[in-house]
């Protein structure tokens, strides 16, 4: 464990690997029954409530922005259809 969190550059880089799912040793043991093993359950807990809010708050912004440019492109395409039925002269003289 300790050649993974050896210094902070090298801890960020490997904390940074485990948020994309590549969290094992060159072996293919997962580093985290390592640290589970070295450090006991307060640092598994602790890697289990940071994937889960990187994750969901990844999809939650990533979803943000889709929902409002979605909204925008409804919004704009109602006002130019709004706005072709305002200048429509064929609708304005029939009764």
């Amino acid at each position: 464990v300790f050649e993974f969190f050896n210094s902070v550059p090298r801890s960020m880089f490997t904390t940074f690997r485990c948020s994309f799912g590549d969290c094992s040793t060159s072996g293919g043991v997962p580093i985290f029954e390592h640290v589970h093993e070295s450090y006991g359950g307060a640092a598994s807990i602790f890697y289990c409530l940071f994937v889960f809010g990187v994750t969901i708050g990844i999809f939650n912004v990533i979803s943000a922005i889709f929902v409002e440019s979605t909204m925008a492109a409804a919004q704009a395409l109602q006002s130019s259809n709004k706005q072709k039925r305002l200048q429509d002269q064929k609708r304005w003289n029939t009764r």
